[in-house]
């Protein structure tokens, strides 16, 4: 019986020292918002339809800073359309967007980019129209201009950007752009949009491709 208590009471006291260890705790890794990298290129897209026809030129350079997880972007702009048969429309200027992409990608070395974000986009553009027409007085020609237009917007962007080759990285961005606000126009209802598009529409969806060469600050 002595035997037994004993054996039960070395039991209770090794439970009892077992439960008064202290777990060790995990420390959680510090979070660092130094940036990490920068990535420089160019829309392909559009470099590519401005050298395919006289009638469209546009280039569009594309900065990110690299957040933690999160991107920083930037973009900037130049645009000139011209349009029509029986008429001359110009459209002429320049536009930027700026917003913060979340990245889901978990290794920020390897440089890969699967995002969403928002920007916000603004363009600062002028536009005419050249037409002839007969008003029972024979014909003349008329011009109406808008020589100081400005239109802004907001935009939820999906990316992908994935390493090529050294620090050559290439992907799209899929863009949602809402919101669209005109200002400056007169009797010339503007027809396009820099960094937007065709006006026919408030909304409007956007397909880019990048070409973009990484410059990394740190390697972890």
């Amino acid at each position: 019986m002595w035997r037994s208590t004993f054996s039960l009471i070395f039991l209770v006291a090794c439970l009892a020292a077992v439960g008064q260890q202290q777990t060790p705790v995990k420390k959680k890794e510090k979070v660092d918002f130094r940036p990490h990298e920068l990535k420089v290129g160019f829309n392909a897209i559009r470099s590519g339809r401005s050298l395919s026809g006289s009638d469209y030129t546009s280039h569009e350079i594309e900065t990110a800073i690299g957040i933690h997880l999160y991107n920083v972007v930037f973009d900037y702009g130049v645009e000139e359309h011209q349009r029509g048969e029986t008429f001359d429309y110009r459209n002429t200027g320049n536009y930027f967007r700026a917003g913060i992409d979340r990245n889901f990608t978990k290794d920020k070395a390897s440089g890969n980019v699967l995002s969403l974000g928002l920007r916000y986009a603004r363009a600062n553009f002028e536009d005419q129209m050249i037409f002839t027409a007969d008003q029972g007085f024979g014909e003349r020609t008329y011009s109406l201009t808008n020589d100081d237009l400005s239109a802004r917007w907001l935009e939820v962007a999906f990316g992908l950007r994935g390493k090529v080759v050294s620090n050559l990285y290439m992907g799209f961005t899929m863009r949602w752009q809402f919101s669209r606000k005109i200002n400056g126009e007169g009797d010339l209802k503007t027809y396009d949009i820099p960094g937007f598009g065709k006006t026919t529409r408030q909304n409007s969806t956007a397909f880019d491709y990048y070409l973009m060469w990484r410059l990394p600050f740190r390697e972890k």
